[in-house]
């Protein structure tokens, strides 16, 4: 597979610099919108690139902010999803690109859901990999979920969050041990995030004990060389701790009230893992409350739809696109 990706810079008028991969698309094709998430960059949308390229779609593909190549500003509130949405837009102003298919995996989903209500002229239809979305305007209370889900499950489900968004030495640690961060995260066996990413302190305990385990076959070596050159250099998780804390502080929340209640009329297909049931049984709830018209695809795999099952990922976005 060739790495080798033409990358443009460009500064929004807010000042920030965006890396990003544009090609051109053929004649009648559209282009594709590709927004990675969190701990992620431009080369992990490789087969994604490679595959739709070869298909004449046009593509653009930016290093989210704080990501990567793209600017790092230390500020939490240059991160509310109003001011990326519309660094996006300005983007593909820049790059010619009046509509696309968005696509947008973990974080990348979330930004592309405010895309949507703030720029819904640029975009002809909407693909979530990984996660649902809630709805525009609803605040984030992370304690509450954390005991919530303690108390039905046994374990809390965003413990990592807090260690993310509140410990003052996690950024440096996870600089430090980013390749223990990477084999929770690219886990061969996804279910170890139940003891290692979602309870309180276990993410924690793991990365700064530096310790490792098997990463999946799907995630293979040129990738993992990749990652952990852009993450565990200094800096490397500065931008990437940016977006939990800005969730956990509910920044977002007020620039979306005008949009509460919203219902999104365009095109939307929903990729998400089968297992566990309940996870998927959510997350469809969750973006179908405010996307009626959604299309659901299953996937047996983890997190990693888009790596683990390229080839279904990039057939079922083909064949979504083609029917939109």
């Amino acid at each position: 597979m060739d790495f080798n990706l033409p990358r443009h810079d460009f500064a929004v008028s807010r000042g920030h610099t965006y890396s990003f991969v544009h090609i051109g698309a053929a004649e009648n094709k559209p282009s594709l919108l590709l927004l990675h998430g969190w701990p992620s960059h431009i080369d992990d949308w490789i087969y994604q690139i490679r595959r739709f390229q070869s298909k004449g779609y046009g593509l653009v593909v930016p290093d989210i902010l704080g990501y990567g190549s793209s600017s790092r500003p230390s500020e939490t509130s240059e991160y509310r999803l109003k001011p990326l949405s519309q660094d996006i837009a300005e983007v593909l102003d820049h790059v010619g690109v009046r509509q696309v298919v968005g696509v947008g995996h973990d974080w990348g989903a979330t930004i592309l859901s405010r895309f949507a209500i703030y720029h819904p002229d640029c975009l002809r239809a909407a693909v979530f990999l990984g996660i649902g979305l809630s709805s525009p305007g609803t605040a984030f209370d992370l304690d509450a979920i954390n005991e919530m889900t303690k108390r039905a499950t046994g374990t809390e489900m965003l413990g990592y969050i807090s260690y993310i968004a509140r410990d003052a030495s996690s950024q440096r640690m996870m600089e430090q041990n980013a390749r223990s961060v990477m084999s929770i995260l690219f886990a061969d066996d996804p279910k170890t995030w139940n003891a290692h990413f979602h309870p309180l302190e276990g993410f924690k305990t793991f990365i700064e004990e530096g310790r490792s385990q098997k990463i999946g076959a799907w995630y293979p070596p040129k990738l993992r060389r990749l990652h952990l050159e852009t993450f565990s250099r200094e800096g490397g998780y500065l931008g990437p701790a940016q977006y939990y804390k800005m969730l956990d502080q509910n920044l977002s929340v007020g620039d979306e009230l005008d949009f509460k209640g919203a219902n999104m009329a365009l095109p939307s297909l929903l990729i998400v893992p089968d297992e566990p049931a309940s996870s998927k049984q959510m997350q469809v709830q969750m973006l179908q409350t405010w996307w009626p018209g959604l299309k659901v695809v299953t996937t047996k795999s983890g997190h990693w739809v888009h790596l683990e099952k390229r080839d279904e990922t990039n057939a079922a976005i083909d064949g979504f696109v083609q029917e939109s």
